[in-house]
């Protein structure tokens, strides 16, 4: 073990050794959430661009915020520490029930104060091994949250904007703007912690992903931003709207619908058959997605634990 901040020890009789991740266990992390995933829900999800992204955020230094478990030179389990104390964590299921995931846990438990956070979080599969360990290590359930798909075969249908509103691809001088409306919009969530620039643009706007289609607006008739959509295309054919935001004093105009449809339609132009969102409960918008031809494919739970809450395996 080296370059840990927090110390961290195994039980004993597990003969694994532990150590901080670094950028080039990207392929094993995305590798042993993916095979989690599969076991839980209905496809894996997890991407190698999801884990580049999240990494590259500014205060992502994976030295003092992370933990990875090998059994030789092969990753076995890991837990990384987001902003605001989310917690990123898998144990591979040979390994599970030894004491494993509790050390991961408590050692991010005890690394959380020294990193800013007050708690530690994960959303996990509703059902799955995960939520029942976190269930038993005292988390209390704070919100529900789906996936949604729209299907290859359902048919796009067009939403009008008001007179005078524009749609189309966001500029490169109107980033500031589609931050500003996005943040706001997700501020109003309870308990949400604010995202600096900084930490947006470092997750939409750089990477070798980062294309200028991938950000749709609304302009009003004097032309502002006042609606945003962030979409990316995934390796296995989905189009994902990442972000959807809409200014407070334009909605219930149909402005998120026809971001919606434009996204969709704008991933099919780019060979993108399906589309697929993550929301939750703190949003309301279920049924908005349901609307335009969503269908719930996936739903989690995410779960809060004090950082002296007791933790058992």
């Amino acid at each position: 073990m080296s370059d840990v901040t927090t110390p961290c020890a195994l039980p004993d009789g597990v003969p694994l050794t532990v150590r901080p991740l670094d950028v080039s266990d990207a392929e094993a992390v995305v590798d042993l959430a993916r095979a989690d995933e599969a076991a839980s829900l209905p496809e894996p999800m997890t991407e190698l661009v999801d884990v580049q992204r999240s990494w590259r955020t500014p205060g992502a230094d994976l030295a003092s915020r992370s933990l990875g478990v090998l059994d030789g030179d092969r990753l076995v389990g890991y837990v990384v520490i987001g902003r605001h104390g989310r917690l990123d964590a898998v144990v591979s299921a040979a390994w599970r029930g030894r004491g494993v995931g509790r050390t991961l846990l408590e050692w991010a438990r005890a690394s959380a104060p020294g990193l800013g956070a007050v708690e530690v979080s994960q959303t996990v599969p509703v059902g799955s091994p995960a939520e029942t360990f976190l269930v038993a290590a005292g988390g209390r359930a704070e919100y529900d949250a789906w996936v949604l798909e729209l299907p290859a075969q359902r048919h796009l249908v067009g939403q009008p904007l008001p007179h005078g509103y524009t749609l189309g691809e966001g500029g490169a001088g109107e980033m500031h703007a589609v931050y500003r409306v996005i943040e706001d919009a997700f501020g109003e969530w309870p308990g949400r912690a604010p995202t600096s620039y900084e930490e947006w643009s470092a997750d939409f706007l750089e990477g070798a992903e980062s294309a200028s289609w991938r950000c749709r607006v609304v302009r009003e008739p004097q032309g502002a931003v006042v609606g945003a959509a962030m979409i990316i295309g995934s390796d296995d054919g989905m189009l994902w709207v990442d972000e959807l935001a809409v200014a407070a004093d334009r909605r219930g105009l149909g402005l998120a619908r026809a971001l919606l449809a434009d996204s969709f339609a704008e991933g099919r132009r780019r060979g993108f058959a399906r589309s697929g969102l993550s929301t939750d409960s703190r949003t309301g918008a279920l049924g908005l997605y349901e609307h335009v031809g969503m269908d719930v494919v996936s739903s989690f739970r995410h779960y809060v634990l004090d950082l002296g809450s007791p933790t058992q395996d």
